[in-house]
């Protein structure tokens, strides 16, 4: 078995590149965890639980892969592929920041996504990458 058909948590070590990424993408989870509070207690209401939510949304995934033995679901690797993927919050974000109007109308999506981002950006820092 080559390294590149191995699984990534059966490599020796991650070397001076995967270090730096992964301690690069832990700083950036600590920060928008923070930024994500701060939104959380600025607008209170609905952001709150939305905010919650965001960092639940990942896990969502684990319901799309099929269990033990079974046959996966038809469209339930897309579902988690979109789930997992760093655009989708992204997108959910850029979105919000372009209505037009106060921002607090538009605070608690955009709470959310960011939330949701947050959680994707530590699973990479924890080296739990989905490709």
């Amino acid at each position: 078995m080559t390294y590149e058909s191995a699984d990534r948590t059966a490599a020796p070590g991650l070397g001076i590149v995967g270090a730096a990424a992964r301690v690069g993408w832990g700083v950036l989870g600590v920060a928008l965890f923070a930024w994500t509070v701060f939104e959380a207690v600025k607008h209170t209401g609905l952001t709150v639980p939305l905010a919650v939510l965001g960092l639940l949304v990942p896990w969502l995934a684990a319901l799309a892969r099929p269990a033990s033995g079974a046959p996966p679901a038809p469209g339930a690797a897309a579902v988690r592929r979109a789930l997992l993927r760093v655009r989708t919050p992204l997108a959910v974000m850029v979105v919000c920041s372009l209505v037009p109007g106060p921002a607090d109308n538009t605070a608690a999506p955009f709470t959310f996504g960011m939330a949701w981002l947050t959680h994707l950006v530590l699973r990479r820092a924890l080296g739990r990458d989905p490709r």
